[in-house]
């Protein structure tokens, strides 16, 4: 007789050791169920779990359906609801849906056709999963629905190829957390493969996006986040200036006729409104922008939260193999018989010189002409009592960080046209008194021209600003 399933092997499964994770917040609106089915069927793809998908997809649908139905908005008349997917290979799959309503959901019914249209949802649910539940948020906000699925294939070893001929991601060890994203996403076809992620240490993206108040981070980042604060206080201003910074360079490039942005090292999306596409095509409304990040977890939610707006993609690359990345279908997809706009903001930090010199070489080269890169990046000297402290906490967590001199910005582009007007210290504001001396700036930032008449026309705007 099989093993009747209960709410103590949902948990169970949830906390496994060998569990991988991946969860997406979406809006409460109509088009995130298509959006869920997406997600599910992307997902289960890549942890090769073919003999789940259709059911999953079904259960994920109707309870995201239900949820973007029932969900209060908030008081700014916005919702969200997450879905989130935990698989333990040859025992079980969760799918999981939470959303701010707090109401229970119509009882378990096991006569479909009982129910009013209303209750459709739960019944898919109740005839497909082998037990679900519900239960309060953790954060008290509302409720999550979670159905549980036997998984009745054998457990493959580490590294073993699944059913879909690709690799299951290594079993969690007890210190790691459940990725985001654990298969991660691939390059583009003729690129080069990165490797996959591991949630148990810090990432770049994921630690900036705790220190900049975001939510797409895990325990290894905020631990590291929460050090690099306590060393440099002034360090979350810092980065939101130099956000606002480029936001408003890209907003004035728009002004100038441009209308391909190539976001380099994009980092997490921002919430709505705070990205790169919103600020150009404030400006101008035929803008389109493509992201480029070597972290799938970064590629995941690209495709995800800009899924609505076709003229904004994502490419999976590492910028540093700057050929390779070039070569991407999605590269070719821009139009260089006009000009473009190369954006480098906050990311070469994280790269030493000889790869910040080739890339920014090689991009010299390839652009068309009447091109402009806008570089943002870390200054090395604004507050030398806390500096050198944060390079020495990345290094501890195996991650180079470089901040540098103005100089050394302008050494490693020599190559370009950099306008002297267009060079500025990032203001810092609301900063306290440290030492007897206010912080004033946390990065450099400069705009360079791939041709003197571009360079005359970024130099007048500056002059004027």
């Amino acid at each position: 007789m099989p093993h009747r399933i209960t709410r103590s092997d949902l948990l169970r499964a949830l906390d496994s050791p060998a569990a991988v994770s991946a969860c997406v917040a979406l809006p409460s609106r109509l088009e995130s169920v298509r959006q869920t089915r997406r997600f599910v069927s992307d997902q289960l793809d890549s942890w090769g779990c073919e003999s789940l998908t259709d059911s999953t997809v079904r259960i994920c649908s109707e309870l995201a359906a239900n949820a973007v139905t029932h969900a209060e908005p908030d008081a700014a008349g916005r919702g969200e609801i997450l879905v989130s997917l935990t698989f333990v290979a040859g025992e079980a799959l969760i799918a999981q849906v939470a959303d701010s309503d707090p109401s229970p959901p119509v009882p378990k019914i096991t006569r479909p056709r009982d129910l009013a249209e209303s209750g459709r949802g739960l019944s898919i649910v109740t005839r497909l999963s082998d037990y679900w539940s519900a239960a309060p948020r953790s954060d008290g906000q509302g409720k999550t629905v979670s159905a549980y699925l036997r998984d009745h294939q054998q457990a493959l070893a580490p590294g073993t190829a699944s059913a879909a001929g690709r690799a299951l991601p290594p079993p969690a060890g007890p210190d790691r957390v459940p990725s985001e994203d654990a298969a991660g996403l691939v390059a583009e076809p003729g690129g080069t493969a990165l490797p996959q992620l591991d949630f148990s240490k810090p990432a770049v993206a994921r630690v900036c996006d705790y220190v900049t108040g975001g939510t797409d981070n895990y325990p290894a980042d905020r631990a590291l986040g929460r050090q690099l604060l306590a060393v440099a206080p002034w360090l979350d201003r810092a980065a939101a200036a130099a956000r606002a910074h480029g936001q408003h360079v890209v907003r004035h490039l728009a002004s100038q006729g441009i209308v391909q942005f190539l976001d380099l090292g994009c980092g997490l999306p921002r919430r709505r409104g705070r990205n790169v596409h919103d600020a150009a095509q404030d400006v101008q409304r035929e803008a389109s922008v493509l992201y480029v990040d070597h972290d799938p977890m970064v590629q995941a939610h690209v495709r995800t939260v800009f899924e609505e707006t076709p003229r904004e993609m994502g490419l999976h690359a590492d910028i540093t193999l700057t050929e390779d990345m070039l070569a991407q279908p999605a590269i070719a997809r821009l139009d260089r018989r006009r000009p473009m706009a190369v954006l480098l903001h906050e990311v070469l930090p994280w790269i030493d010189d000889d790869k910040v010199r080739h890339l920014l070489d090689t991009l010299r080269s390839w652009v068309p002409d009447g091109s402009v890169l806008s570089v943002v990046h870390a200054a090395a000297d604004s507050h030398p009592e806390s500096t050198p402290d944060l390079v020495a906490l990345y290094q501890e967590a195996g991650i180079l960080y470089r901040p540098r001199t103005l100089e050394q910005l302008l050494a490693l582009a020599a190559d370009w046209d950099v306008e002297g007007p267009g060079i500025t210290a990032v203001p810092l504001e609301g900063l306290r008194v440290v030492d007897d001396r206010e912080p004033l700036y946390g990065s450099y930032a400069f705009t360079a021209c791939a041709s003197e008449s571009a360079g005359r026309r970024l130099g007048a705007y500056w002059e004027a600003t």
